[in-house]
Parts: structure tokens; sequence; C-alpha cells
């Protein structure tokens, strides 16, 4: 009875180290796998943003001091913006990696939404 005993727990044991080594259970394995989801994960978002950055119209401008997000935008249309100004803000954040339009710096070249058509 005890040698089947031991051997019952011989085969649980090999059974254990086989199945840490070939399913990965360990810590580093699993980190590995993470990481390889992330990347995936993250490229599909990239590619998700810059088709919707592709369907925007924009034009590039230097911004000089005192200028806003919003005084670009109606210098470049000839009449009112013809959209919200969320709408405006956020593909301004769309276009520029999430740079917040309040903290746009002079000497910089941004990219700007082009509604001049819209109008």
């Amino acid at each position: 009875m005890k040698k089947l005993a031991g051997f019952m727990f011989l085969v649980v044991i090999v059974y254990a180290i086989y199945n840490d080594l070939s399913a990965g259970t360990l810590p580093a394995a699993n980190m590995q796998k993470i990481e390889t989801v992330d990347k995936v994960v993250k490229k599909q978002k990239e590619e998700k943003e810059t088709k919707k950055t592709n369907s925007i119209q924009y034009f590039e401008h230097e911004v000089k001091p005192g200028d806003t997000v919003l005084s670009v935008l109606d210098s470049n249309s000839k009449s009112q913006l013809a959209v919200p100004i969320s709408k405006a803000v956020a593909d301004f954040k769309l276009l520029n990696d999430g740079t917040d339009p309040q903290k746009i710096k002079f000497g910089k070249t941004y990219k700007f939404p082009d509604y001049s058509e819209r109008n």
C-alpha cells in the first residue's frame, strides 16, 4: 500500500512539473503571454485611431503667441465654425495624440481639423 501511495505521489509531481513547463502556469510564462496580448490590443487600438485620424481633414499651422485652437480654426474658415466646439476640441486631440488644446505651445506646429469645406 505504501508503494502504491508513493507511486501515485510521484505521478502527481511529474504531472505538475509537466503542466508547469508546457502550459505556462509559472508567472514568467504568463507575463510573456500577457505582454503579447497587450501588444496586439495596442496595435488594434492604434489602427483604429489611425482610421479615425485619416477620416478627418486637417491642416498644419505653427502656433503664434496668443493663438488658441478656436482662433486658428476661425481664421482658417471663411465664416462661423460649422461644428460644435466640443467636436472641434475632440478632433484636435485626436489629430495631435491627445494634446490638450489649452496647453498648446507657440512655435510648435500642430494639426488642426479643417472645417472650411463645411462652411
